[in-house]
């Protein structure tokens, strides 16, 4: 009776045993799962900072471009008539045309916090830098969209004072080629350049920190994948 008992009671310890190892697994080969599906997230979204840094890279040469002709055409205010109609029409053309459209892909970062996977990222540099990062992406955008709105009365004056002598290009692939037709620059056109030298510069302070931000990022992101 005793060996029958001794039996049964293995025989229960075993199924237990395997019941709990089954169950193990399962939960193991679930987290494997989900681990593999973050950190395919995150390879994509390494990615999509990678073109981020090429976009800035390019941000900040334009916005470098249009600070230097709209300084040079503030400073030479005083005394245009001594300066080439070329020379201000080029500077005049850059300071009022050059503005960026930052275009970024959020969809995979949306798609990492809405499934939870975030959760799963063990370091929390990762998860404090993805956030701050779209959002300020996010304002990146609303700043272009004001420099526009306040260049748009410059855009007048370009059409009523400039003349485009030829299609050709610069290196960053825009049309520079101007000569100015006009006498002067009235107080509020001068002006209005002026101020976008601040809005100019304050944007490319920080796509500059941004893109330093996103450099460290891509080094966390690795380790994290890793």
């Amino acid at each position: 009776m005793k060996k029958i008992i001794l039996r049964y009671i293995l025989e229960f310890i075993v199924i237990v045993v395997g019941i709990s190892l089954s169950f193990y697994f399962e939960k193991q080969n679930a987290i494997s799962y989900k681990e593999d599906l973050k950190n395919q997230s995150l390879k994509r979204i390494l990615k999509n900072i990678e073109v981020d840094i090429k976009d800035y890279k390019f941000n900040i040469a334009a916005h470098k471009m249009a600070i230097k002709s709209a300084d040079w055409l503030y400073n030479k205010s005083s005394n245009l008539s001594s300066q080439s109609k070329d020379s201000i029409g080029y500077h005049y053309g850059i300071a009022t045309t050059v503005n960026t459209f930052f275009v970024d892909n959020q969809e995979e970062y949306r798609g990492l916090q809405n499934s939870g996977l975030i959760e799963l990222i063990e370091n929390d540099l990762v998860v404090i830098g993805l956030q701050n990062k779209y959002t300020q992406h996010n304002f990146l955008k609303q700043l272009e969209e004001y420099i526009m709105d306040m260049k748009n009365p410059l855009f007048d004056f370009l059409f009523k004072n400039t003349k485009l002598l030829s299609k050709k290009t610069n290196d960053l692939g825009l049309v520079y080629d101007r000569t100015f037709t006009g006498l002067g620059f009235p107080n509020d056109i001068l002006e209005r350049i002026n101020e976008s030298i601040t809005w100019h510069i304050f944007y490319l302070n920080l796509v500059l920190s941004q893109k330093e931000k996103d450099e460290r990022l891509i080094e966390l992101i690795k380790t994290e994948i890793n």
